[in-house]
């Protein structure tokens, strides 16, 4: 083998993914790079993931063991690995034939970037298509910090050593990881869009985005204010609008009329106290998609 062909690591962390984790290892077993290897961190889950993995076992490292959450197996899984390029795919989303090598040529081609994403498209349970991720976009760091998150985690791909300079990930976060790892790679080393659809994004409505609510943008606040936005971004200021009309809506229906004027006024001020949430509310909506049940 060509020790000179970078060596790839992906990382999958699981748990209770068995209906979809099977074709998530397929999506990496099947690129075409030469020196691959796929780590699944599974947290240990009791549905038929186990089974499933058994069938890949002398593909792939598994292990499998009580985690502290997401963030703190993703980072587990990068200790284990040995490659020089990374990437972290959940155990419900897939990579694009080709997204590997795609990626690995970008970034031999421009040995100064640090990480690069690419585009990808929503699917729901069945894998059939909900329509692009249309928020992603070529990089702007001001963006990234005050607009809000554009990069679709399993369709980037990262140096180790740049991971390991800052730390990898906060394990503290159960929502933002990925978002707050973009912001603390981006304000020190160079980031580039790749303008070529590289993953496929599974969007059930039960995902842990989908449901985190009022926590998640808590957690998104603590964030933007971490890394200079003075709180919310903006695009998730109008998420954060739009979850508090349903609340305010549910509070109503229950007749709780001062919780719900207490909710909406909060969902209200969110936007209203930000220019750039106004204007970002005068484009079209791009993030998170309407759940389409299959």
């Amino acid at each position: 083998m060509d020790t000179a062909i970078p060596l790839v690591s992906i990382v999958t962390p699981s748990l209770n993914q068995g209906r979809y984790i099977g074709e998530a290892v397929e999506s990496v077993l099947t690129q075409e790079h030469p020196r691959l290897e796929l780590l699944v961190m599974d947290g240990g889950s009791t549905d038929e993931t186990p089974a499933v993995l058994e069938r890949y076992q002398d593909r792939l490292r598994w292990v499998r063991e009580p985690d502290a959450g997401q963030a703190a197996a993703v980072n587990k899984g990068v200790r284990l690995s040995s490659g020089e390029i990374l990437g972290w795919l959940n155990a419900d989303d897939l990579y694009e034939a080709g997204a590997v090598s795609a990626a690995v040529a970008f970034l031999q081609a421009h040995p100064d970037v640090a990480l690069v994403y690419g585009d990808a498209v929503f699917v729901d349970a069945a894998g059939r298509e909900l329509g692009p991720c249309a928020q992603v976009r070529p990089f702007t760091y001001a963006e990234l910090v005050h607009v809000g998150d554009f990069v679709a985690q399993p369709a980037a791909f990262f140096r180790r050593s740049v991971f390991e300079a800052v730390g990898g990930l906060d394990e503290s976060l159960q929502w933002t990881m990925d978002y707050d790892l973009w912001l603390k790679l981006a304000r020190r080393f160079p980031v580039a869009y790749l303008p070529r659809r590289l993953a496929r994004y599974r969007w059930t409505g039960e995902n842990k985005t989908a449901r985190g609510g009022f926590a998640r943008l808590a957690e998104l606040e603590q964030v933007g204010r971490r890394h200079g936005a003075g709180g919310l971004p903006a695009v998730f200021r109008l998420e954060k609008f739009a979850l508090s009309r349903r609340t305010a809506a549910a509070h109503w229906r229950a007749r709780r009329v001062g919780a719900a004027a207490t909710v909406l006024a909060g969902g209200a001020w969110a936007v209203l106290s930000s220019l750039r949430a106004l204007s970002a509310s005068l484009r079209p909506r791009r993030w998170p998609p309407r759940h389409r049940p299959a």
